[in-house]
């Protein structure tokens, strides 16, 4: 069964200019225990006081996931992931000949040593044991073996096959993956696949193929250079084109924001599955497709990780797209007046890389003649005002009757006891409004909201403006 890693902790931290505080680790921690990851790797607990704290709180969570702490091979930074009391510890050694003659000045029989040596050690301590071979891909094949054979032997129940520099492709993976199973003793065997080439998730599924059982990933794709396979999409390729799903894609979305607000890492909007433009749709065909069947341009729903669908309207956009739009502010208009509205958004769109809703909203009130009351005129404004203990609510809403800027006021229950509708020509008079009502005898605080659209709900566009008239007839709501 297949098996996720999650290295955000680790791998995800050493992204250029990326820093997580123990809070905001323990914090990762957690949610990625919620998603059903199998392992979260939580750091190397030698690289800094705060990483050895932070592994050390995460070991301390009682999380369902195994928790494992990264080690070069030192027998001291063992001895620091057995006192963080971590489920497993990453022995980590290289083993190509680059890595060995000018990194490590070692030969290979010195390589074996070390080892065997350090495998061997934190099976003593009682700890579980990963050896990676660093730079694998790049290592003399029968010496990879050795090597790590030598690690089994020693102790090792999982071995890491790393593609440090993201040099493979997808069927010459497959191909080693699956030769080097037929030569090892019985392990399990992860794959850790760096992304340079943009084939880091393609290159993991392949060795799953073949025979490996873990996938080492990242939330939004962090790590060194241009990272590893992403969290998000590896979890919805099994999901979706396997059928695997044993993990919880709900918190997806929400772990991929958290990790671009601690981290000030940003994913590009058309990174697939958590990118801004992953379910957005601009060309007619596309939009009027997607519109009557969502199948026809979705591979699967954005609705099961939390995502909702966009519709972008330009020069590039259709009818059924325009109507689309137009019809979520409840305004419904001829199929006539429905294809002026398309030219006069082409021909805009010739002219501007960006239409809001509010040009097609007046582009559609210009060619009908008919203003829909969703986008205020001048500024509109709903101001939340606290009043004193002693002090009778009512005798305040009288007051602010009297403002020929109020147009409507309502007594609420909640923080705030009174709301009041205001309609200004500008920010000026918005601002000579609120100081007068703050002058108010009773008036403890106010909490002023802009409005930006006005929306129907479930009722008819023009029932609601006949509403809005009749509550600003009455003047006071209670």
């Amino acid at each position: 069964m297949l098996k996720l890693l999650d290295t955000t902790l680790r791998e995800g931290e050493q992204t250029p200019y990326v820093s997580f505080s123990v809070a905001e680790k323990i914090e990762i921690a957690k949610l990625l225990d919620k998603i059903g990851i199998d392992m979260i790797e939580a750091g190397n607990p030698s690289v800094s006081p705060k990483i050895f704290e932070a592994v050390k709180k995460i070991a301390s969570l009682n999380l369902n996931a195994e928790i494992v702490a990264h080690s070069l091979a030192i027998k001291k930074n063992i001895d620091k992931a057995k006192e963080c009391n971590v489920d497993r510890v990453v022995v980590f050694y290289p083993t190509s000949k680059i890595h060995l003659t000018t990194k490590m000045k070692k030969t290979q029989d010195e390589a074996l040593a070390i080892i065997e040596e350090h495998v061997r050690y934190a099976r003593s301590l009682g700890l579980k044991v990963r050896y990676t071979p660093e730079d694998a891909t790049r290592t003399e094949f029968d010496f990879l073996v050795k090597a790590c054979n030598t690690a089994i032997k020693a102790g090792a129940d999982r071995i890491s096959f790393a593609d440090t520099l993201g040099i493979m492709q997808p069927h010459t993976f497959y191909d080693t993956v699956k030769k080097l199973k037929a030569n090892l003793l019985p392990c399990e065997l992860d794959v850790h696949c760096h992304n340079d080439f943009g084939l880091a998730l393609a290159n993991a599924m392949a060795a799953v193929n073949a025979g490996a059982n873990c996938i080492h990933v990242t939330v939004n794709g962090m790590g060194e250079r241009a990272g590893i396979p992403d969290l998000a999409e590896t979890i919805m390729a099994y999901n979706v084109l396997v059928g695997i799903k044993k993990y919880d894609i709900k918190i997806l979305v929400e772990l991929s924001q958290y990790i671009e607000k601690v981290s000030g890492f940003f994913v590009a909007p058309n990174k697939p599955i958590i990118g801004t433009n992953a379910f957005s749709h601009k060309s007619g065909v596309h939009t009027s497709g997607v519109l009557k069947n969502p199948n026809t341009y979705e591979p699967f729903p954005p609705e099961i990780i939390g995502r909702e669908r966009k519709i972008v309207i330009d020069k590039y956009t259709g009818k059924a797209a325009v109507k689309s739009k137009l019809e979520e502010y409840n305004i419904f208009i001829s199929n006539d007046e429905l294809e002026k509205v398309v030219d006069e958004i082409k021909k805009i769109g010739d002219e501007r890389k960006i239409l809001h809703d509010t040009d097609i909203i007046e582009i559609a009130e210009r060619i009908t003649g008919i203003s829909n009351n969703v986008i205020p005129q001048g500024i509109n404004a709903i101001v939340l005002i606290s009043v004193e203990t002693e002090i009778y609510t009512t005798s305040v809403v009288r007051r602010l009757k009297n403002f020929k800027n109020i147009h409507t006021v309502f007594e609420i229950t909640g923080d705030h006891d009174v709301s009041a509708y205001v309609k200004v020509n500008n920010t000026a008079e918005l601002n000579n409004t609120l100081e007068e009502l703050r002058r108010i005898p009773g008036i403890k605080q106010t909490n002023t909201k802009i409005v930006l659209k006005k929306h129907s709900g479930h009722l008819a566009a023009n029932n609601l403006n006949e509403n809005i008239k009749a509550e600003e007839r009455s003047g006071v709501k209670a």
